[in-house]
């Protein structure tokens, strides 16, 4: 199982602008078919959002992505977690698009520098 839990807020990116929105895009490259859940929890809201879904690897042109559009982001703390029921290492590609209230791209995270602001 491989777990990512990251402390998302609207000041992340530490930009001028702050981060009200973001899409989550989670590709699977192993070789067997793996559960993923995303979700959100606040520590004074409760869960925030949660999604569920089954992906697998990209057979022959059919792109397997799964991508989670318009997740709110505040000013208060908090956590996103991402969790998948595979061993293998390095079987998730994620990437986080982060967006200002008016739509604007103000950063991309790869997963790599996901696990930088982690530590």
């Amino acid at each position: 199982m491989a777990a990512y839990l990251l402390e998302i807020h609207e000041n992340l990116l530490q930009t001028g602008v702050p981060m009200r929105y973001m899409d989550i895009e989670i590709a699977y490259v192993g070789n067997d078919e793996v559960d993923v859940f995303v979700g959100g929890v606040s520590s004074t809201r409760g869960e925030l959002y949660r999604y569920l879904f089954h992906t697998r690897a990209e057979v022959e042109k059919e792109s397997s992505n799964h991508i989670i559009h318009n997740l709110s982001v505040s000013s208060e703390p908090c956590e996103l977690r991402i969790i998948s029921n595979s061993s293998s290492p390095n079987h998730l590609v994620i990437r986080m698009y982060c967006r200002s209230e008016n739509g604007l791209t103000l950063g991309i995270l790869s997963e790599h520098q996901m696990i930088k602001l982690a530590d």
